[in-house]
Formats: structure tokens, sequence, C-alpha cells
């Protein structure tokens, strides 16, 4: 077995500068459909905006969202959309939010915004028509953009507001998760992973948060062996 190295220490004084950001659309909060808009761009509120990016996974290697995040890195107050679970079906892959995705954003004060999926298909695709596999998922939007109403008013850091979602929202926005994928599975007959791992999997970070990060590097340094 190849050994796992850790690493801790404190990173200060970052600084950077984009060179190739491309030019961000705009939109107004009040019509803004997180899914409708493009992956990244400009909310406008009657009184600031605030750039936002959006993630397909909460799985980092699987949709790659970093090349988007830089798109609005020019801007002065940052926010990126991420789905706490994403689950594909029975027969397909599923994600969660890994607590070294929050250290990356609150390393580059990125406000997170928290999603879960709301609505699905049945996969129509070619070889999955006899599978459990679902496509076209969709955020609620309501929940999404109560979250970015709060972030135009908000004025401390993204550390800070990061730690608060996640100490003090994280577990029922997966639960809202969990029980929306129930839902979804009613009305598509669509079977989709076991809910029993996913609901001690909560259990375990409701009686000390800290398992939370501790489930997650966990998971990621298997992924790397």
């Amino acid at each position: 077995m190849a050994a796992v190295l850790h690493f801790t220490g404190f990173i200060k004084g970052v600084t950077y500068k984009t060179c190739l950001s491309e030019n961000l659309s705009t939109i107004n909060l009040d019509v803004f459909d997180v899914n409708k808009e493009r992956g990244y761009g400009l909310i406008k509120s009657p009184t600031t905006e605030i750039a936002y990016s959006k993630w397909v996974s909460p799985k980092r290697t699987r949709s790659y969202p970093f090349a988007r995040i830089y798109n609005t890195y020019n801007s002065s107050k940052v926010i990126t959309i991420i789905p706490v679970i994403k689950d594909e079906g029975k027969d397909g892959d599923i994600d969660k939010i890994q607590y070294s995705t929050i250290s990356w954003m609150n390393l580059l004060n990125i406000y997170i915004v928290l999603a879960y999926y709301e609505t699905a298909n049945k996969s129509t695709k070619k070889g999955q028509m006899n599978k459990n596999k679902l496509s076209n998922q969709k955020f609620a939007n309501d929940f999404v953009k109560f979250q970015i109403s709060e972030i135009l008013a908000y004025h401390q850091s993204a550390l800070h507001w990061n730690k608060n979602l996640f100490e003090e929202r994280f577990t029922q926005t997966f639960e809202k998760a969990l029980d929306s994928y129930d839902s979804i599975f009613n009305q598509t007959g669509v079977t989709i992973h076991s809910r029993e791992g996913l609901d001690k999997y909560l259990d375990k970070i409701k009686e000390e948060f800290e398992e939370f990060k501790n489930i997650s590097l966990k998971g990621s340094e298997s992924a790397s062996l």
C-alpha cells in the first residue's frame, strides 16, 4: 500500500492576477434561474452585483468547475453554487461535497451556495433505457436564490460565511437533497442509491461536525491510492 503524506500549515498573502478570463454576461437577480443561465456570469441586484459560477457535480474532477470559477476572479465578490450530493441513479455515480472543496473556496475567498437537485428525468440515452440512470437534473432555484440574496447583504468574509453555512445548514440541506431524491424516485421509477448509508453518514456529522472533515479526508485519501 502506498504511503499517504499529510501536510499542515497556514497559507497567507494570496495574490493573483487573471489574464485569460472572459467577459461576464449580466442577469438580474429577480429573474435569475440557476438551471437556465450559463455556467458563470454576473448577478445584478438594485444596489450591487456579484459574480457566480455553478457546479454540475460536487466532485471537482468530474466536471472541472475551476475553469468556470476562474472567469469570475476579477470580481470583488464571488460565489459558487455547489450541489451537496448528486445521485445519477443506482447504475450511475453518486458524489458528495468534500471538506477539501470548502477549504479551496475559503482560500480563494469564494462564498459557497449550497444547492440540491429538485427534479430529474429517467435517462433516455442510447444504452441506458433499461438502466437506473437519471438525467436532466434541476436545482431547487428558490433555495439557491435565497442564499444569493443573503450573501449580497452579507458583509463578512467568505471564510466566515462558509464556516457558518456548513456548521448550521449543511445537514438540513443534505436531508432536503435526500428527500428530494426520494420524490424523484417516486416520479421517475429510477432506483437510486440506498439512503441507509447516507443517513448514517449524516448521523455521524450531527453528533460531531468535525466528522465531516474526517470522513471527507479519508475518502479523498482512498481515492488517491
